[in-house]
């Protein structure tokens, strides 16, 4: 019987939680590297494509994951980086799935890849100075979802806006990534979060969003059911090298990472 694990990879700026039977980690893996060299190729013919952050017009014949990032950017009317970190996870479970893997997901620094066989609670990490948190019971997908999130107050992705946390339930976490940094723009004060899925109502892929700020809270279309839980912060997939340990949380943890 296999062993079902939780992998971690570090690869320059991917941070990654690979969660499957252990036989099928290293096809996430080669998948990572794999995506990640289409993508650094592209960047050094064209240095444009990592800064712009409107939608952008691939040359003909380019890379399958270059054109999935810019048809998500699209959708949402954004840059295509700012789909990259949930396409990386895609890629990553795909390569998975055509394996025979039916249970696990790919945790890209927050951005997540899933296909799971019984519920999974996902955390909505937005204070990282609280124990507390709240939490998505994901159900059975029956296929692959992207569960991705965006902040304009934590972590190192580019936001334009001012929400806690903004998360997008989609298909596939190519799009999910790009919709949560969208709405995640739209978000400047309270009154916003009445209007910030509105742009966004008719991606039929976009199946669910919620959007946190400071105590506030905004929902969209078909959300799993919302729980209380604790915050973990060494369940938190963060790049060891760029998340502080007040970003993590770990502020409040002594010298033998005991909560005090």
């Amino acid at each position: 019987m296999s062993e079902f694990v939780l992998a971690k990879l570090e690869l320059e700026e991917t941070a990654a939680t690979i969660a499957a039977d252990r036989q099928y980690v290293e096809f996430a893996v080669d998948a990572i590297k794999a995506s990640r060299l289409d993508v650094e190729r592209h960047i050094r013919k064209d240095d444009f494509f990592v800064t712009t952050l409107e939608p952008y017009e691939l040359p003909t014949g380019s890379p399958k994951v270059l054109r999935r990032m810019c048809d998500a950017a699209k959708a949402a009317g954004v840059g295509p980086m700012a789909t990259v970190a949930g396409g990386i996870a895609q890629e990553a479970l795909e390569a998975m799935v055509a394996r025979g893997c039916s249970h696990g997901w790919v945790d890209n620094g927050g951005d997540i890849a899933m296909i799971i066989e019984h519920p999974v609670t996902v955390e909505v990490f937005s204070n990282p100075d609280s124990s507390a948190a709240i939490a998505l019971e994901m159900e059975p997908t029956g296929g692959i979802t992207g569960v991705c999130t965006s902040s304009g107050r934590l972590g190192h992705s580019i936001s334009f806006g001012d929400a806690d946390a903004a998360v997008a339930i989609a298909t596939n976490a190519y799009l999910a990534d790009a919709l949560a940094t969208a709405i995640g723009n739209k978000v400047k004060d309270k009154q916003s979060l009445q209007t910030c899925f509105d742009a966004f109502r008719h991606i039929t892929e976009f199946t669910g969003g919620l959007v946190l700020r400071d105590g506030d809270v905004a929902m969209y279309g078909r959300l799993p059911r919302i729980v209380n839980t604790e915050h973990n912060p060494e369940r938190i997939t963060s790049h060891s090298k760029m998340s502080s340990s007040k970003y993590l949380g770990k502020a409040n943890l002594d010298s033998e990472g005991v909560k005090t």
